[in-house]
């Protein structure tokens, strides 16, 4: 009897063990995994989002670095951008009637070159107050490289022709003056201009213009939206139609109705 059962017991040792009823089955796992991945689907417009709004802090933080060193500049320049500046004051701006300037006196070749043209020459100017041309590139700005020392290198320096506009994000209001406090500095470049390229008062060629009209922000960078330097420093997040507004309030002192600005 007791061999018997012994018997019995090494039998049952080699059989497969019972199956757990706590498993998952193919049917839940499958159910399991497609409610995950719904949950992934609802939660990349959110992420996507977040990802947006971190780099557009970003580019209101590149904006005001830049404003600030304009305005550390312009302590020494009257209150004045560079490129409003007379080049013998120490700016980019031609030869003006009323400035230091002495009748007659030849323009540094740079100057008769068309180098100020550019948005990163302009740029350049405020090297010594900006410690790095990284921050003239907008984060969301995919067709930009940013640049990491003020050098000619073709490894990251701003002034080589592997970068210089090319990593430049944020346009130039020409015709910002000191009398004027509101004036638009500085802005994302994705504006929709509805004047044709002209020559400023500036002393710069080839520059779009606003007037009154069709105006607004393009797609692409903010999705119809741009951050925009002022005068005193601030930084303000605009949408397309807000942009009208305060460009309507700023510049409707204008004779002719039109501001220009230097894009990169």
């Amino acid at each position: 009897m007791k061999s018997q059962t012994r018997q019995r017991k090494q039998v049952g040792v080699g059989m497969p063990a019972a199956r757990d009823a706590q498993a998952f089955t193919r049917l839940e796992l499958a159910a399991v995994l497609a409610v995950l991945g719904l949950l992934a689907l609802l939660a990349l417009p959110a992420l996507g989002n977040q990802r947006e709004r971190s780099q557009r802090v970003l580019c209101v933080n590149n904006l005001r670095l830049a404003g600030q060193a304009l305005q550390q500049w312009g302590t020494e320049h009257g209150g004045r951008l560079p490129w409003r500046t007379p080049w013998c004051e120490g700016g980019t701006m031609p030869n003006v009637s009323g400035s230091a300037c002495s009748p007659g006196t030849v323009p540094p070749p740079w100057l008769t070159a068309g180098f100020n043209n550019n948005a990163w020459f302009q740029w350049a100017w405020i090297s010594n107050e900006l410690r790095s041309p990284k921050v003239l590139a907008c984060p969301s700005d995919a067709q930009k490289t940013p640049a990491s020392l003020w050098v000619y290198s073709p490894s990251g320096g701003f002034l080589h022709p592997n970068y210089q506009n090319k990593a430049v994000s944020y346009l130039s209001g020409l015709d910002v003056l000191p009398e004027h406090p509101d004036g638009l500095v500085a802005g994302d470049r994705n504006v929709r201009f509805n004047v044709a390229a002209s020559s400023c008062s500036s002393g710069i060629n080839g520059v779009p213009g606003l007037a009154r009209g069709q105006i607004g922000i393009g797609d692409g960078l903010h999705v119809e939206a741009g951050n925009y330097l002022f005068t005193d420093g601030r930084v303000e997040e605009l949408s397309s139609r807000a942009l009208v507004a305060r460009w309507l309030a700023i510049y409707g002192w204008n004779d002719n109705g039109t501001s220009h600005y230097l894009v990169p």
